[in-house]
């Protein structure tokens, strides 16, 4: 039942699930706008200033209870960071709507200019320093989480050598990421820190949001993926990859180990598509390219954002 539920997250079902999470919320869901599918269904209200997150099966509860946590963390700390609405939780528990677990956040406007990579390497090095209480209880580092899983529910639209493949390259990643030495200390990391999650508010304030892959790890895992923006897929130039590491103070583009992270990156970005690779030929033809790339071993990939 839960791998029938996972390749039936669809945008249409998504919008049942919404509407009877607004209805259990006392709130309205006409004309909600889908803001994004992947892991989570992500709505924006149109009758209130909220935006609703739809978790893509009841085995992602762990992390979700998690995101509550570090949200409540992040406020006590006044870190800039987007805020649950506590008044339609209780605790850090989700309400739960035919077994996906359903949160509420206060909605953020998008002001100009749009944040930029110094925001980001600012944002980042604050967060890294943050004391972290005992009760956040963090879980470990976990680059490869729910790779094997999305590899085991793959879609009829990706075929098995495909999926051999990139069992193989798990395999192998897991290995030379069990050999690195890390340069920095673990301590607390957002693991998907990019300028798209990143807002600026109407009253000029930079604020991070989702912390779906936060963890206690290293710090170079957030570092990295800034880095592969420059010099895996060069959707970042050299001048604004310079103002990424003059605000965090590190570059972590010089350390032995950015390449394998940068891998078990693309791994991961790769298997996100692939899970919706049967919702439409564009993600599809993307999954195509990206699959190409990793068996050519082509630099600069020739990937899209998605």
């Amino acid at each position: 039942m839960e791998n029938r539920n996972r390749a039936q997250f669809t945008p249409e079902a998504s919008q049942v699930l919404l509407a009877e999470a607004c209805k259990i919320a006392g709130l309205g869901s006409a004309n909600a706008e889908l803001i994004r599918l992947g892991e989570n269904a992500i709505y924006r209200l149109s009758v209130a200033p909220l935006v609703v997150r739809i978790a893509r099966s009841g085995q992602m509860l762990d992390d979700v209870r998690k995101e509550m946590r570090v949200a409540r963390w992040l406020a006590l700390e006044e870190y800039p960071a987007v805020r649950l609405v506590s008044d339609l939780h209780e605790a850090d528990i989700p309400l739960m709507v035919s077994s996906h677990p359903v949160t509420f956040w206060h909605f953020v406007s998008s002001a100009q200019p749009l944040p930029g990579p110094s925001d980001l390497g600012g944002l980042l090095r604050r967060l890294h320093e943050l004391p972290v209480p005992d009760w956040l209880a963090l879980p470990a580092f976990q680059p490869f989480a729910r790779v094997e899983q999305r590899l085991n529910c793959a879609p009829p639209e990706v075929t098995p050598g495909d999926v051999d493949f990139l069992r193989e390259r798990f395999r192998q990643l897991k290995e030379a990421l069990r050999r690195l030495q890390f340069h920095f200390p673990f301590g607390p990391v957002h693991g998907d820190a990019h300028p798209a999650n990143l807002l600026r508010s109407a009253n000029g304030e930079v604020v991070l949001l989702d912390f779906e892959a936060f963890s206690w790890g290293p710090r170079e895992w957030d570092l990295s993926l800034t880095a592969g923006y420059r010099y895996g897929f060069e959707w970042l130039d050299e001048r604004d990859y310079a103002k990424f590491v003059s605000a965090y103070g590190y570059d972590v583009s010089q350390w032995e180990g950015f390449r394998v992270l940068s891998a078990i990156r693309e791994l991961g970005m790769t298997t996100w598509l692939m899970q919706l690779a049967g919702h439409d030929a564009a993600r599809r033809d993307e999954f195509r390219v990206r699959i190409d790339d990793l068996r050519s071993g082509r630099y600069p990939r020739r990937w899209r954002p998605f």
